[in-house]
């Protein structure tokens, strides 16, 4: 003989429903129940024992989700907020900190042979150190990194930063160029430089760089070239912090990055922007 068929009972929402009541265990009628707000919790016997399962109304099933995707968004936001700190702070701070660490390396040298140069080499030291306290404090408060720079005068800077080490870098700037950016775009461009100039000093063994920008054929081109030993580009694909993030800037400024180079001939960063 074959066991009896379970029966499906359930609960009202209202206080006023003391006893629980039978509701036939048929798919199509309890799914109408539920969708009408019926009921909110599910009693399924088996056998001596009972399996409760407590449902919501699709109401309620609905604000839930709802609150889910909010809080998946939120998080999303907080994990690319950090993730532009990190970009930011990495391109910027810790690459103007690295720059005065190499010009407070040359004015060990410079003490003996030439003390007022050297004298002069810990005065900009010390103007970049300042620059360096205010855009952290800047990320402290929030603001993030401050904008309205001379973009022509911080790559001059940057690119002369390395003093007597070498490479000694060619600085080629259309100033009227440089001035027509807008404050956000000229910030994204001298990350990259940043970024570029700081992987050269670095990595490539260079003797000798160059910096330019310039408009041609209608676009704003920021170019770095080195005479180093190079690297594979499909090798160095997909690892490092430095070329991820100049292809990072790259992508929110809308604009190409072209990157060449041969192991033992030297590498070339070129990026193009539109001009607003």
């Amino acid at each position: 003989m074959s066991a009896p068929k379970p029966r499906a009972k359930t609960r009202r929402s209202t206080a006023a429903a003391d006893a629980p009541q039978v509701w036939p265990s048929d798919a199509e009628q309890t799914l109408a129940a539920l969708r009408a707000g019926l009921i909110d919790a599910l009693v399924i016997s088996e056998g001596p024992g009972n399996s409760v399962y407590a449902l919501r109304t699709f109401d309620e099933l609905e604000a839930s989700n709802q609150k889910l995707l909010e809080s998946q968004e939120r998080l999303l936001a907080l994990v690319n907020e950090r993730e532009r700190l990190m970009q930011d702070l990495h391109d910027g701070c810790i690459q103007s900190i690295y720059a005065v660490g190499l010009t407070l390396e040359d004015c060990r040298r410079l003490i003996r042979e030439d003390p007022q140069q050297a004298a002069r080499s810990v005065a900009d030291a010390e103007a970049s150190l300042n620059l360096v306290i205010q855009e952290l404090r800047s990320f402290i408060s929030g603001m993030g990194p401050a904008i309205g720079i001379d973009l022509g005068s911080e790559l001059e800077r940057i690119g002369h930063a390395t003093g007597a080490h070498v490479p000694l870098f060619k600085i080629e700037i259309d100033r009227a160029v440089a001035g027509a950016l807008a404050p956000e775009r000229a910030v994204q461009l001298l990350q990259i430089a940043r970024e570029g100039i700081s992987n050269i000093v670095r990595h490539a063994q260079a003797r000798s760089g160059r910096i330019s920008l310039r408009r041609r054929a209608g676009k704003v081109q920021l170019e770095i070239v080195d005479d180093g030993v190079g690297f594979d580009t499909h090798a160095a694909k997909g690892t490092g912090l430095g070329l991820h993030h100049i292809a990072a800037r790259v992508q929110k400024l809308a604009g190409r990055l072209r990157l060449t180079s041969t192991p033992s001939k030297g590498s070339r960063i070129l990026v193009e922007i539109a001009e607003s």
